[in-house]
């Protein structure tokens, strides 16, 4: 048999544009086997999302149906990478196909896979033998060449991160880059040869692997659990939906972005954050797309761009940030976390309108509004005093985009425990929120239908509120100070 080529598909859900797969492609023109294997330990994450789970889930099915029209696979492993490769490529060893000689990811930033792939790319190495090719893929610059001094310091601070970003950004190399994603775009996805049902994969008249319908299987067991208002309002599913999303954001509101884009009631913002969380779409493709460049008039839009970028690179350098604080003297905030105020926080049922708009908004569709999510997180730590861990949690429960470093980034920010923070004496105020960005009321009125009759003039008032928001305000300075005060 001719030499082949598995590629490890993760984040990276599409074909167009995959950049290690392209790489794999040009060395073994259409004999490239796509693998996906699935850790069983993902579901006992304590912020797991049913609802995340099922459209990635689709995804990857629409991914495998795209590979077989175009006369490729994708091979489902039901079980994590560490026992998942051995035994895979243990039974390749023995057939006729023998061993592949390359084995292509794009590359994670996250330190669970980061782990993960050192510990992989050891083994396919040493175990095997194989070549190992990895790319960036998501990040168009990645953490490692972006750095504050000779010594590798990192940015901590938002707009000295986006200058150095910027001069990356216009320098040949990045260029060059951007020219290879627009040329890829534009070829549309490769064509395959080699399917996991080839008979080279034949042993004693039985296929060695064969497709069991696990993954439907998942997809059905999942379905159950996640409420049919939200897979009535899911968004659609793959790399030409995702194209099609970001083509009307731009025909219809990215002219107008930065005056509109923290009005809720409005379409203006790209709702693209789905495809970037599960790669079938990318940051580069979205710049190549749309045209972006350093001195863009659409720069309000580039640099939303630049600070997901932004938490990435600090999640890098600073992995502990994904479970305590990243001003450590905020690490131990004496928080309220009164559990029945959270709940009536997670329900939407806090009575100032445009905190439960957005949370209902959450909870029906498994997303927000951005400048929504910074009002809850804001009322959340600030007015509930509830630890800003909890929200974060819950957000990835569920939100669909849910995405560990950005997710981290807007809570820390928010709570004004993280890098580049809101000042902690910076509280928006609920009220004055929804009347400066729902003046008419639209978005209130929509997810809080019972407020539908309430005159415009009086719309924001709070209802019935389980606080007061002067009197929070005063008692999270006062846990702020305190924390700052010298020991």
């Amino acid at each position: 048999m001719s030499d082949y080529g598995i590629h490890w598909f993760r984040r990276d859900l599409r074909l167009t544009g995959n950049a290690a797969l392209e790489r794999n492609l040009a060395r073994h023109p259409g004999r490239v086997l796509g693998v996906f294997t699935f850790d069983r330990k993902f579901l006992a994450r304590p912020d797991f999302s049913h609802g995340r789970f099922l459209f990635f889930l689709r995804t990857l099915e629409n991914l495998r149906d795209e590979m077989r029209a175009l006369g490729g696979d994708l091979l489902f492993l039901d079980e994590g990478p560490d026992a998942a490769f051995p035994s895979l490529l243990d039974t390749l060893r023995k057939s006729s196909l023998g061993l592949p000689k390359m084995v292509s990811f794009n590359r994670d930033y996250e330190p669970f896979a980061r782990a993960r792939d050192l510990r992989l790319s050891e083994l396919f190495e040493n175990r095997y033998g194989l070549l190992i090719h990895s790319e960036r893929d998501h990040l168009l610059v990645e953490p490692e060449e972006l750095s504050k001094d000779d010594e590798g310091g990192f940015y901590q601070v938002y707009s000295p991160f986006k200058r150095k970003w910027l001069g990356i950004f216009a320098n040949g190399e990045t260029n060059s880059r951007l020219r290879e994603v627009g040329k890829w775009l534009k070829n549309g996805p490769p064509e395959f040869a080699l399917r996991w049902d080839n008979p080279a994969f034949v042993k004693t008249g039985k296929p060695i692997f064969k497709q069991t319908g696990v993954l439907e299987t998942y997809i059905e067991e999942t379905s159950k659990r996640v409420p049919a208002s939200l897979v009535a309002r899911g968004p659609k599913i793959g790399h030409a939906a995702a194209k099609e999303a970001l083509k009307n954001f731009r025909d219809d509101w990215l002219a107008g972005y930065g005056e509109q884009r923290d009005i809720p009631s409005l379409s203006g913002t790209s709702k693209i954050s789905v495809y970037l969380k599960n790669g079938t779409l990318t940051v580069p493709q979205v710049i190549c797309l749309l045209k972006l460049t350093a001195d863009s008039p659409h720069i309000k839009y580039f640099q939303e761009l630049i600070w997901r970028e932004f938490y990435y690179h600090i999640l890098y350098h600073c992995p502990r940030v994904e479970n305590e604080a990243f001003l450590k003297k905020y690490a131990n905030l004496p928080w309220g976390n009164n559990p029945e105020w959270f709940k009536k926080w997670c329900e939407g049922r806090t009575g100032y309108p445009i905190v439960d708009a957005g949370m209902r908004q959450l909870n029906e569709t498994g997303w927000m509004h951005n400048r929504v999510r910074m009002v809850v997180a804001s009322f959340l730590t600030k007015d509930l005093l509830i630890d800003w861990k909890w929200g974060e949690k819950y957000f990835m429960e569920k939100l669909l985009d849910g995405d560990l470093a950005p997710n981290n980034g807007g809570w820390q920010w928010a709570a004004s425990t993280g890098c580049d923070p809101q000042p902690y004496f910076r509280i928006f105020n609920p009220t004055s929120q929804g009347e400066k960005f729902d003046p008419e009321g639209k978005y209130v009125k929509q997810w809080v239908p019972e407020l539908a009759g309430v005159p415009v003039k009086t719309i924001h008032d709070p209802k019935n509120p389980i606080v007061d928001h002067s009197v929070q305000r005063n008692l999270a300075l006062a846990l702020y100070k305190a924390a700052r005060a010298p020991q």
